[in-house]
């Protein structure tokens, strides 16, 4: 059995700028509906299932998804962030405003594959942080696996401070 390292983030929003980058116009921002399910769970299983690093956890990870999406989304206790284009949900993060969590964006930062590097996923996390503020946390945390091109470059942004955790996340 392989060993998995898993790193947890921590941003201190506190210290959270308001402003980040701006959103292209082609875009929008929303709090994504139930009646968006369906788009979420088929953007989010395909971001991940483009990630290659994610190919030892990937049932796992899709398996999470849908529990969240399926269970948690409709109980209220996470919300999403999407990034349409048009009507197609093209990026989404859940926010657990939990305090006591391990992970206050249980399925980080979704991006399409062919919408990356174009600055969404920037915007997406601190988005997602920011409205974490606004509902009164102090810190936020996510848990991802090590490795990821996220892990490498998306999420030590906004003072994203790096723990390495060894085994399954708690």
């Amino acid at each position: 059995m392989k060993l998995s390292i898993w790193i947890q983030y921590t941003w201190n929003l506190k210290t959270l700028a308001e402003e980040a980058a701006k959103l292209p116009s082609r875009y929008t921002v929303e709090a994504a509906t139930l009646e968006d399910r369906n788009l979420l769970l088929a953007a989010v299983s395909r971001s991940m299932s483009m990630e290659p690093s994610w190919s030892d956890d990937l049932a796992a990870r899709v398996k999470l998804a849908e529990d969240i999406i399926q269970t948690d989304f409709p109980a209220g206790e996470v919300t999403f962030v999407a990034i349409k284009h048009g009507a197609r949900i093209i990026g989404a993060a859940a926010i657990r405003d939990a305090g006591d969590k391990v992970s206050n964006l249980p399925l980080g930062v979704c991006v399409l594959n062919e919408y990356r590097c174009r600055g969404l996923g920037t915007f997406l996390l601190h988005e997602s942080l920011r409205r974490l503020k606004e509902r009164g946390l102090e810190e936020a945390r996510l848990v991802t696996r090590k490795g990821l091109p996220a892990d490498r470059y998306l999420y030590p942004k906004f003072g994203g401070e790096r723990v390495v955790l060894i085994g399954a996340p708690a």
